[in-house]
């Protein structure tokens, strides 16, 4: 075997092992975070379960004093008429009957998650719909 091949495989073989190397390190990084999202995702089903889940609704920096509420730029009627403005021709008649669609769905898999006792009952939580009402959502897609 030349001289310069032999090198060139030394050479290659060091670079090999120092992939080597990196990729078991990023591997076991990877995994430590996937158990620790793990671990968490357990705490959050214990206190789901328990009934003691709780959404932080105010700034976690400052707390809620330090917020300011802001005057709105625009109106709501303002807002309304440019997203009319802007969906026209975009919600037609068979987008208005897929989103009723998606709604009874939704309101069907809330009775299955034992969230009401009849799909009605999620018609009634409008305005004051529960603070878990996003995680319900993000069930129900997941559940597609």
């Amino acid at each position: 075997m030349s001289e310069s091949l032999l090198h060139a495989f030394k050479g290659a073989d060091l670079y090999f092992t120092e992939s080597k190397r990196i990729s078991i390190e990023a591997a076991e990084e990877d995994q430590t975070e996937e158990e620790e999202s793990l671990l968490n995702s357990f705490d959050v089903d214990d206190c789901e379960a328990a009934g003691t889940l709780r959404f932080s609704t105010t700034n976690t920096a400052g707390g809620e004093d330090n917020v300011k509420k802001k005057k709105p730029k625009r109106s709501n009627n303002q807002l309304a008429s440019s997203l009319q403005a802007a969906s026209e021709g975009v919600v037609i008649g068979t987008t208005l009957s897929d989103y009723q669609r998606y709604w009874n769905q939704f309101k069907e898999f809330c009775v299955t998650i034992d969230k009401a006792q009849v799909a009605s009952e999620i018609d009634n939580l409008f305005p004051n719909l529960p603070a878990e009402f996003p995680t319900w959502i993000a069930l129900w897609i997941m559940d597609k």
